[in-house]
């Protein structure tokens, strides 16, 4: 059984495609993947040898070792490009992701899907897409233990832009069906007022405040406008 993170990630799989698990951990969406015969061809890679050897440990248990490989790399590094087709990188900060995707040679080919899942970071990492070429198709935000994350779906198209600082924030979100959308909308919202309460309490740093504010009230336009149930 996946947590919800990776069973967002498995959601934006391609059947039949080969997959490559960049900081894999336990191995746990590789077996999930073949488990459920969403594909029969993947790549477990860590940078370190302990999770990769748990993550063994794990293949070998469920009866995988010969559908799904382990590999010490770091990042995309030991992975050729034919070796892999959707590549997942999950649980790591928005900053690293971004590093590893844009050290990868092969990475800027349509071809490829990247599904992301940023601990961190997440405006950043949209923000640096955008900036190198990378398009988001899809995200699906999802609520676990108290914090809200968001899984991408991306792909480089050539289409270089230049995010505000909104779209960074939210991304594809507000188009998104999961039933956590409000609520990632909602944190969001609060995390702006949160700094913008922060900054108020010093004079020289208002107008930077009001700032933060703004955004905080043009994320909550996104959210649906209650009825009159609600109200009631």
């Amino acid at each position: 059984m996946l947590d919800l993170r990776l069973a967002a990630c498995a959601r934006f799989i391609r059947p039949g495609h080969k997959v490559c698990d960049i900081g894999t951990d336990h191995a746990y969406l590789p077996c999930f993947l073949v488990k459920n015969q969403i594909t029969r061809q993947v790549i477990a890679a860590d940078v370190n040898e302990k999770p990769l050897s748990c993550a063994r440990a794990h293949i070998r248990e469920q009866g995988f070792s010969e559908q799904i490989r382990t590999l010490l790399s770091d990042g995309l590094s030991g992975i050729r490009a034919e070796e892999a087709d959707d590549i997942v990188i999950a649980g790591m900060g928005g900053e690293l992701i971004a590093r590893i995707i844009l050290s990868c040679p092969w990475a800027k080919d349509p071809q490829k899907h990247f599904i992301l899942q940023p601990m961190t970071q997440a405006d950043f990492l949209r923000h640096t897409l955008a900036r190198h070429g990378f398009s988001i198709l899809k995200e699906e935000p999802v609520a676990e233990n108290g914090h809200f994350y968001s899984v991408f779906l991306c792909q480089w198209t050539g289409e270089a832009q230049e995010l505000d600082e909104l779209s960074a924030l939210v991304g594809k979100v507000p188009q998104s069906s999961s039933p956590h959308r409000d609520a990632y909308l909602s944190f969001q919202a609060d995390r702006m007022e949160r700094i913008a309460d922060g900054l108020s309490r010093s004079q020289k740093q208002n107008e930077l405040a009001e700032h933060y504010r703004t955004l905080a009230a043009d994320i909550r336009k996104l959210l649906p406008k209650p009825g009159k149930d609600d109200i009631l």
